[in-house]
């Protein structure tokens, strides 16, 4: 390949990269998240023209259900890194949908052609010849045909992957790119959908096959040297997992059928002041937590063994290989295709409206971020609170979850293909994952990690069910 040929579109003091999916300010890269790259693309497509909701979800997300959230954080997240506080250039248009209100040229501006499109990277090459590609498609042809813009990413995707391939690319780049390929060429429509496998079993969202970054950076607030520095992860089958935490009347059903012995040994916090949880003598239940519940409450005071025996007596009755989630399955479902803080970004003043956890409004002397209207104290019902954009409730706070790994403080230990962290024998520390109802808004991330007693009970420790669905 002697040219490459590369579509760039202009607008205000931006240059959009289409052909190599960069975006630049200058001199300088803006780091995106791939749904909200491809969210801007559509926009910078169409601008000055109101832009559906519906549209947009046709268009970004093709065959897959996501919920308005997701959508609603790709515009948060471009509105941040484009710098539109305001709200000048992204425009709300009340239940209707967004309008890019700038113009677009797909000839550099002269104050910025010459530094801009010289400081594009290019990746290792062999002395490529550099041409600027096409006028842009017309406008009004993307307007009335939204599947276009579905066909043209896939065409500069596919110019991408054989650059990739060419110029030789780091391999985790190849792959990401082919995820994305396959992601706009592929019909799956059973992407994100929802099942049950009987009337009170646990709801399940079925996840596709993907890759991530598990763990977090080194300049992640709250960071904890557990969490290692991040590692590519490949899921390489279909699971699904809970939509939501495991509530108090789907255990009680298995308690009731196998007639397990659950006994009064659970402990309760004593002290909220201070920077940690002091836990009292072992006297509650699932039952008697220490607090009030109903039957959509998330059960709590659950040990290791007992998740494990809930799903193992799941899978008797629906003939399935029910299981705990990994903790690279899980964090795959925390994250949802984010790489930020919290699935929602980095602002933890917005946790109040996604995580029930230790806010200003709480009795813990470690409260902090925002202050809820949830007067009581404890978790609160299953599904009260925003999803994550991959539609599963409570992956931040609530309880914290039991993973099928036994522990380990090096997280590069962990293995990258999602499959869990084992020790021979048996595991005697546990993993829990997502923090709860008594954690400050550090502990809530999706990167946290904390160790755990297998055998042990405590008032804010429950779990969540895993499924693998291509065995």
């Amino acid at each position: 390949m002697d040219h490459i040929v590369r579509r760039i579109l202009w607008f205000e003091t931006f240059a959009l990269d289409l052909t190599r999916g960069y975006l630049r300010a200058g001199d300088r890269d803006i780091d995106l998240r791939p749904k909200a790259f491809e969210v801007l693309c559509y926009l910078v497509e169409n601008s000055g023209r109101l832009v559906s909701k519906q549209e947009l979800f046709e268009a970004v997300w093709p065959n897959i259900i996501v919920t308005d959230d997701s959508l609603v954080q790709c515009i948060r997240e471009l509105r941040q890194k484009l710098g539109d506080d305001n709200h000048r250039l992204i425009k709300t248009m009340s239940r209707r949908g967004y309008l890019l209100d700038a113009s677009v040229q797909a000839q550099a501006p002269q104050s910025l052609s010459d530094r801009s499109t010289a400081n594009f990277p290019v990746g290792p090459q062999k002395n490529p010849t550099m041409v600027d590609g096409p006028q842009a498609v017309p406008r009004r042809t993307l307007a009335r045909k939204p599947g276009v813009w579905s066909a043209i990413a896939a065409a500069f995707l596919a110019v991408a992957l054989a650059a990739v391939y060419l110029l030789g690319w780091a391999a985790p780049a190849a792959n990401l790119l082919r995820a994305r390929l396959a992601e706009k060429t592929l019909s799956v429509p059973q992407l994100r959908r929802t099942f049950k496998d009987c009337e009170d079993c646990p709801e399940m969202v079925v996840l596709p096959p993907g890759e991530f970054m598990m763990g977090s950076p080194l300049d992640e607030r709250y960071r904890q040297r557990v969490e290692g520095p991040p590692r590519h992860v490949v899921i390489a089958r279909r699971i699904a997992i809970g939509r939501f935490e495991i509530t108090v009347d789907q255990f009680s059903a298995f308690v009731t059928e196998t007639g397990i012995t659950v006994g009064n040994t659970c402990r309760v916090i004593v002290e909220f002041d201070g920077s940690t949880a002091i836990f009292g003598r072992p006297e509650a239940s699932f039952r008697h937590p220490g607090f009030d519940t109903t039957g959509s409450h998330p059960v709590v005071c659950i040990s290791w063994h007992e998740a494990e025996a809930y799903a193992a007596w799941l899978g008797r009755r629906t003939g399935k290989s029910y299981r705990l989630p990994t903790e690279a399955e899980w964090e795959y479902a925390a994250r949802a295709d984010t790489q930020t803080s919290y699935s929602f970004g980095d602002d933890e003043t917005e946790l109040c409206t996604r995580a029930r956890f230790a806010d200003l409004g709480s009795r813990f002397g470690w409260r902090g971020s925002c202050r809820s209207d949830t007067p009581t104290y404890g978790p609160i019902q299953v599904g009260k609170l925003s999803p994550n954009p991959w539609g599963i409730f409570d992956m931040h706070g609530n309880a914290w979850e039991w993973v099928e790994d036994c522990w380990t403080p090096n997280a590069s230990e962990i293995p990258t293909d999602g499959s869990p962290f084992l020790r021979p024998g048996k595991c005697e520390m546990g993993v829990i994952r997502g923090g709860s109802f008594a954690s400050g808004p550090q502990r809530v991330r999706s990167a946290t990690r904390f160790p755990m007693a297998v055998a042990s009970h405590f008032q804010n420790n429950g779990f969540r069910i895993a499924l693998s669905l291509d065995d």
